[in-house]
């Protein structure tokens, strides 16, 4: 080593030569693959501990780390302390007619339109029939849609600011067209719904009686105020806008 050579360190060699690597690549995919297996496995047994622990039963879907106190909270993986593993593509691990409140917020627009039909009728399936209430929480492309008119309020002009300087880059400008289009594709999104085709979608799967809300309210105790996106956008303006609810019974 001539005089004034550096050592590599290892977090520079992991940076410039490992990740770059094919084989370092495998390995790592392979290893955090093991780790949600063994996270996961578990989930059956914790959720059939709470259907059986809990006489009011509710069931979160697509929590992440915004887990609500006393619901089961559930994501695609088992987030440790957070939420277990339950994959709405495939039947939910509960019997039916066994929940009384299910909400998903801001998660069926990231599965595609087959997978979300499939996961409302496993949440029309395993509602007490009569009383049990579904809130699901989505963007509504109307609201989106309306951001390409020529004319805008106060309103639309607020959203565009607010969603161009939290998601896009500094030189993008403030036009509709450049939301929308991150709405489309921005988070994994799959299919964005309006409200004709998310009621539909819900009385395809069984729910009859359907109601449009506002952002934190509900009739039902238990579903009101449990909305937490506009506090991961660090925007509640933004969410009231972009959000539309609706609760659905049997």
């Amino acid at each position: 080593m001539e005089k004034g050579d550096a050592v590599m360190s290892f977090k520079d060699f992991k940076k410039k030569t490992l990740r770059k690597s094919a084989a370092y690549n495998g390995i790592s995919t392979d290893l955090r693959a093991i780790r949600k297996y063994f996270k996961d496995r578990k989930a059956p047994q914790k959720i059939a501990a709470y259907i059986k622990s809990h006489d009011v039963r509710k069931l979160q879907l697509g929590a992440n780390r915004n887990g609500l106190e006393g619901w089961l909270n559930t994501d695609l993986h088992t987030i440790p302390g957070k939420a277990y593993a339950m994959d709405v593509s495939k039947p939910f691990p509960m019997p039916d007619n066994s929940i009384d409140y299910i909400f998903s917020e801001h998660l069926i627009e990231h599965i595609p339109s087959n997978i979300g039909a499939h996961m409302l009728k496993e949440c029309a399936r395993v509602l007490k029939d009569g009383t049990g209430v579904f809130r699901v929480a989505t963007p509504d492309l109307t609201k989106l849609l309306g951001l390409l008119e020529d004319d805008l309020n106060e309103e639309q002009e607020f959203y565009i600011k607010s969603f161009v300087d939290l998601c896009l880059w500094d030189y993008t400008p403030y036009d509709g067209l450049e939301v929308v289009n991150h709405a489309f594709k921005g988070w994994g999104h799959q299919f964005l719904y309006d409200e004709k085709h998310l009621v539909a979608a819900l009385k395809k799967a069984g729910f009859t009686s359907i109601k449009r809300c506002q952002v934190g309210q509900s009739d039902h105790g238990a579903l009101r105020g449990i909305e937490h996106h506009g506090s991961a956008i660090e925007n509640n303006k933004m969410n009231e806008f972009e959000s539309m609810i609706f609760e659905a019974i049997i």
